[in-house]
């Protein structure tokens, strides 16, 4: 019986010798995000497994204080000047009249089109009709848009072409790159 006692206290005891030896528990700390880009090809995540889809967490593997640079695939609307790709634009010259007009000045190009529209196609009467399958990248999302603007031609006589036609085709891009610094720290540690 006197073992016992001695014994049991010696157990009540040893959780108090190994209170201060807690085990690594990882805590990922993350900078703010930034805007990276909505091309795969230039982003390069410095983590473990170098995962661009993923965001990356820490795991017992990092120590702490382990740093690298996570980058990570988002879904939504990349900023307005990456939100479209241009893949096709055509300049023509027909007899007809300049409907819709083109409510930009300076170069017929699609760029500036799509400026004064501030990036958004979305709800724009300058929609035509759906691209052609010629098109692959637009068979595979569904995320084409063609719009179209006319600007007339001062000079023109009659029977000759009266109006340059501005016709462009851009695909949405909805998946952007954003990245951030992390650093690994342990959970049981505060500051």
């Amino acid at each position: 019986m006197k073992y016992g006692g001695l014994i049991l206290c010696l157990l009540l005891m040893l959780p108090a010798f190994g209170a201060d030896k807690k085990t690594y528990k990882p805590r990922t700390q993350r900078a703010p995000a930034q805007y990276l880009t909505t091309d795969a090809l230039q982003v390069t995540d410095t983590c473990p497994g170098a995962d661009i889809i993923n965001p990356f967490t820490c795991t017992k593997d990092q120590t702490p204080g382990f740093t690298c640079f996570d980058v990570y695939r988002v879904e939504g609307d990349p900023m307005d000047q990456e939100r479209y790709t241009l893949l096709d634009q055509a300049v023509t010259t027909q007899d007809t009249t300049a409907e819709p007009k083109c409510n930009f000045t300076g170069k017929l190009t699609c760029d500036n089109f799509l400026q004064t529209l501030k990036y958004n196609l979305d709800f724009s009467w300058f929609i035509t009709n759906f691209p052609s399958s010629s098109f692959p990248e637009c068979g595979k999302t569904y995320t084409c848009t063609r719009i179209a603007c006319w600007q007339p031609l001062p000079d023109a006589a009659p029977g000759e072409p009266q109006a340059k036609k501005l016709a462009c085709v851009f695909k949405k891009n909805q998946i952007y790159f954003l990245g951030s610094q992390i650093t690994c720290q342990d959970k049981n540690t505060r500051k």
